[in-house]
Order: structure tokens, then sequence, then C-alpha cells
């Protein structure tokens, strides 16, 4: 009698673990069928399809369960079922797709600014499994602009651009992709590509400085010099003739001829007087004006290399994945 209870109470256990494990099973299935694919997040959509590999699996629909692990693998080659949750049988069938499944997930930043030539962009592939592959920029319709790499990737990878050509010039702003394809190219393999929008910043140029030069000014010497000698012929021709001569009449006509030449005296001591006084301080003029076109020739080597240096924006926009052989 107490064996028969042991072996009841045994057989329960089994047919309640079976039912736990089914009903796991059915609510996996039941999600991914009801997922709305464009507002469910991908680690839920993930970890449906993991359910519903595992459920196919044990209903020995193999196929089905490869096609729902592979879809995983080529969605986000990073995740793991959980060792915890799922048993070896289907870790262990999930491990051998993801090996098979050759492909990259690219994970950039929503925006880059960098110099072109001295700074970079740079994308990060994750692999699903080790394999060649070349990464290249094109354009839209395919045209080679430049190859990034050529060669093997691991478990990941990070590639960058300098921004340039392949004949070395900084690229033209406009719509690109950047592509990640196997090297050895057949029908079944998978390309992913990235959009890319590039922009080209305008240059951070300065506004020459304002000039600093200053109005020289002249001594008053010459001026001087000027007011004296006028005024000394005029005196002479004044006094002098009345020294030799004591003539009336020629004496009162000396007045008008010496008054025009002191006048003439007074006229050039007030023109040299508002001239430029280069002398006074010429030393202080050629300072300033060597400062000022030292900051001037300063801000014209800055703005050049403003204009030469050429700084791009590359924003980044979705991924596709490319069946080689057929459609997206």
């Amino acid at each position: 009698m107490l064996l028969a209870s042991l072996l009841l109470l045994t057989a329960r256990g089994r047919v309640a673990a079976q039912q736990a494990a089914t009903d796991l099973l059915a609510q996996g299935m039941r999600a991914y069928q009801s997922l709305d694919y464009d507002q469910a997040a991908a680690a839920e959509r993930l970890q449906a399809l993991t359910y519903l590999g595992a459920s196919e699996l044990f209903r020995d629909r193999r196929d089905a369960a490869l096609a729902a692990f592979r879809q995983i693998a080529v969605t986000d080659p990073r995740y793991r079922p959980s060792e915890i949750i799922f048993p070896p049988q289907v870790t262990g069938v999930f491990g051998e797709v993801r090996q098979q499944t050759k492909t990259v997930f690219l994970q950039v930043p929503p925006e880059t600014e960098f110099r072109a030539k001295t700074e970079h962009f740079t994308a990060k592939l994750v692999a699903s499994s080790p394999h060649d592959i070349a990464v290249t920029i094109t354009t839209t319709d395919g045209k080679p602009v430049r190859r990034l790499y050529d060669g093997s990737i691991g478990d990941s990878l990070a590639v960058t651009w300098d921004g340039l050509t392949e004949e070395g010039n900084p690229v033209q702003g406009g719509r690109y992709v950047l592509r990640v394809a196997p090297r050895a190219a057949s029908a079944g393999q998978l390309v992913r590509q990235l959009s890319l929008e590039i922009l080209r910043a305008r240059p951070d140029t300065q506004p020459w400085p304002a000039g600093t030069s200053l109005r020289p000014h002249s001594s008053s010497g010459p001026a001087v010099r000027s007011l004296a000698g006028g005024l000394a012929a005029a005196v002479a021709v004044v006094v002098l003739p009345s020294i030799v001569s004591h003539d009336a009449a020629g004496f009162k006509g000396r007045f008008p001829v010496a008054a025009a030449i002191g006048g003439a005296g007074i006229v050039s001591f007030f023109a040299q007087r508002s001239a430029p006084a280069v002398d006074a301080i010429a030393g202080a003029n050629t300072v300033a004006r060597e400062a000022a076109r030292r900051r001037l020739e300063q801000v014209q080597r800055q703005n050049a290399q403003s204009v030469a240096d050429v700084r791009l924006i590359v924003r980044a926009g979705p991924a596709t994945l490319i069946e080689l052989g057929g459609g997206p």
C-alpha cells in the first residue's frame, strides 16, 4: 500500500512537471503569435522566437525550430537563450544554428561629427560566428567609395573611417551606405547595410581684427622755422633799404612787400603745424602696425586651417538585411 502511494505521488510529480513545461511553451507560442512587431521590444521578440523554436523542437518539427533560431541569429547575434530556462537540447541546437548563420550586427552612434583625415567615424561589428567579411562605404547605387576592412571577424570588431575616399579626398555631402558582406559572396549569404547621411559642417572662421593704424603727426620745428624765416625776410625788406637810402616814397612802398612776405611765412607756419608729425611717434606707430600685422596673419592662418580641415557630420539611419540571390 505504501509503495503504491509513493508510485502514485511520483507519477503525479512527473505529470505536473511536464504540464508546467507544456504550459510555458504554450505561453511563449501565444506571445509570439500575438506580438505586434512594430511596437514590441526586441528582447520580447527574441524571447518569443526562442520559445517558439523550443516548442517546435519538442514537437519533432526540427526545420521550423531551425528557422526560428536562425531568425534570432540574424536579428541579434549577441543573443543567447537562458541555460536556466531552456534545456541543453534547446541551447545546443541554437548554438549550432548560430555557428552556421554568418551575419554581422552593426552598432554606430546616431550622429557623429569628426574632422576628416585626422579623426574617425567608428562602427562596432558583432558577428554571429567567425567568418570573413568586407566592409565598404558605397553610394546608394552601389558604387564603392572606400574599402574599410577586408578580413576575418571573430566575436566583434571595431572599424574606423577617416572620411576620405579612395582618392584621398574628403567625401562630399550626400547619402551613402555602410555595407558589410561576406568576402566570398554566394547565394543565400547575408549582407548587412546601414544608411548614412553625410553633411559637411561650415568652416569655423574668425573675422579679421579691426585696423589699429595711427594717424602720424609731425613735429612743430619746420613750422616755426618757416614763420621765423618769413618774418625775418619781411623785416629785411623794410629795414635794410632804409639804412642805405632815405627815400620816403620808396620806404612806404616796401611795406606791402614786407606784409606779403610775412603773410607767406605765417601761412607756411600753420600749414606745417597741421601736417602729420611722423617723427614724434614714428616708433609707436611702427610697434602698433607690427602688432596689428601679426594679429591679422594669425587670423588668416587659422581661417585657412579651418577651411582646409573639413568637418563631417554622419547621421546613421536604419539597417537592412539582404540575402544574396534573394530579396531583403
